[in-house]
């Protein structure tokens, strides 16, 4: 299931209001704007409604409206939930425009059921009935339940789990693949990925590894070669961390001693290779997509997950940047323009801007001056004013 359409609110009528319009999504995304645009809260406010449609029983974010829409195959599901002050003054879910949930402000309401029966309900306030599995009676909500849970977030500015390391102890069952786990679970991905496909995971990190200009020939587990750590309840107890052996060098190279942007393009070719053998689909996020890299390796990376994504019809996958080079180098198919005036934020793509989009392709502009220009918004009309 992928989410084709967004619309949200936060903190109506007070100082903090910021207003989110409708932005319209395919398969494959690149949010493009400038510092403090948009790009991370965007990414961030689908995050959000993940966790608050998962695991979660009751809500922890304070305040959010939200309409959106989700397509799976035929399907097409819209919730609306609006929460103010962590109680739901909203809810409402539909599918292919028949009401399933319609839950008012008291926390009582009417659900649908699979043979078409209505049951009232009555619920706490500050708790979603959208996450109130039962799949004999409602096994709609079984779809909402798996979107939510397979959606994550990478920051590619942060070191994305770059000082996690791993206790190998044989005492000790190892830490198990958590989908969710995006900062810090490179190492279980790992050791998961290698457990259930052996080389073929092995050789496919290395090939993809390779691809984007990172030359090397083994990867593996083991301890850190420049840090000597060691518990002191159990000594015996190895550290281990990600390595690699370039080809260029004698030794090993662990994480610890890797560059930033070498261990977030490894940790996220990982990610992607495992989610790829074991058939995982769902929403990838990934915030400032490239950072920390060069051009090449920057621009390699995003068409080698472009390319992943395009092959796995399963998976959606929503990247931002400001990096002109990155704009320069991603098909303008895939852009969404975000320009904020304000607390409004407002979103351009060849969809709900066709005539700027074809118009461009005559200007001889780059895609990053398409962007900085202004172009993306008014078109011609700024030559003629």
């Amino acid at each position: 299931m992928q989410i084709k359409s967004l619309k949200y609110k936060q903190f109506e009528g007070n100082d903090r209001f910021w207003n989110l319009q409708e932005v319209n999504f395919e398969s494959i995304n690149l949010l493009v704007g400038k510092n403090a645009s948009g790009k991370s809260k965007t990414l961030n406010v689908i995050n959000g409604l993940s966790t608050i449609l998962g695991e979660n029983k009751a809500l922890v974010f304070i305040d959010g409206d939200y309409d959106i829409i989700f397509q799976k195959g035929d399907q097409i599901y819209q919730y609306v939930l609006k929460y103010h002050d962590l109680k739901v003054k909203e809810e409402k879910l539909f599918l292919n425009n028949d009401i399933l949930i319609d839950r008012k402000e008291n926390g009582s309401g009417i659900i649908m059921s699979s043979n078409g029966n209505k049951h009232e309900f009555e619920i706490p306030v500050n708790e979603l009935k959208a996450n109130r599995r039962d799949k004999t009676n409602y096994p709609y909500l079984e779809d909402i339940y798996f979107w939510a849970n397979h959606v994550r977030m990478f920051n590619f500015s942060s070191p994305v789990g770059k000082g996690s390391l791993a206790i190998k102890d044989p005492a000790k069952k190892a830490t198990e693949f958590n989908i969710k786990n995006t900062d810090g679970g490179v190492i279980p991905t790992f050791n998961s990925g290698k457990k259930t496909h052996a080389d073929l995971f092995i050789e496919k990190i290395i090939s993809d590894f390779n691809s984007i200009g990172f030359d090397i020939e083994k990867i593996d587990l083991g301890s850190t070669a420049s840090v000597n750590f060691q518990l002191i309840e159990n000594p015996n107890v190895e550290i281990t961390a990600i390595k690699v052996k370039e080809k260029d060098l004698a030794c090993w190279t662990d994480q610890l001693d890797m560059s930033n942007g070498m261990f977030r393009a490894l940790s996220i070719i990982i990610h992607f290779n495992y989610y790829e053998l074991e058939n995982i689909p769902g929403v990838v996020l990934i915030d400032d997509i490239g950072e920390g890299l060069d051009y090449e390796r920057s621009t390699k990376l995003i068409e080698l997950l472009i390319s992943k994504v395009e092959h796995n019809q399963n998976m959606q996958l929503i990247m931002s940047t400001n990096d002109s080079f990155v704009m320069n180098s991603v098909d303008l198919k895939y852009w969404q323009i975000i320009d904020r005036e304000g607390c409004h934020i407002k979103y351009y793509n060849q969809n709900n801007s066709p005539k700027t989009f074809r118009d461009y392709k005559d200007t001889g502009l780059n895609h990053f001056d398409f962007f900085a220009s202004g172009f993306f918004k008014n078109g011609f009309s700024e030559e003629k004013t």
